[in-house]
């Protein structure tokens, strides 16, 4: 897939090394900027210096998981349209996984092992770089 991601700006958190490198290499492959960390608090920090369009974050990490990330950001941002864009990716693939997902703030829930295609197209989606029905 190839999408214009000029000017995007994605926030990876993931605490696997392969996983946050793998994410970093193909969206700047499509022309993103990436910041790439490996834990939540890492990430709070990086959102205090920076603007950021689309978080794509593990849940499933040690000290402080995706969801308290979430809820963290969440609590921060206004309502509407200024919010960032969220992705959970996680190994938790159960329906409910999912719905505590969405339910704490995250925007898409994405399973590993990720289908990159699929990754990258919600990317594209979220940004408004591809319709919706797309």
């Amino acid at each position: 897939m190839n999408f214009d991601f000029n000017g995007l700006r994605l926030l990876v958190v993931d605490d696997n090394a392969d996983n946050r490198d793998l994410f970093t290499v193909m969206f700047e492959q499509e022309g993103a900027q990436v910041i790439a960390v490996s834990s939540a608090k890492d990430a709070l920090k990086v959102l205090d210096d920076s603007k950021v369009d689309i978080l794509v974050s593990d849940i499933l990490m040690p000290d402080e998981d995706g969801y308290w990330l979430i809820r963290q950001i969440r609590s921060r941002e206004p309502q509407g349209d200024s919010q960032i864009r969220a992705i959970a990716v996680t190994a938790a693939a159960r329906q409910e996984d999912r719905t505590h997902a969405l339910l704490a703030g995250y925007d898409c829930h994405i399973t590993k092992p990720v289908n990159v295609d699929a990754l990258v197209t919600t990317v594209a989606r979220l940004s408004g770089r591809i319709p919706s029905s797309y």
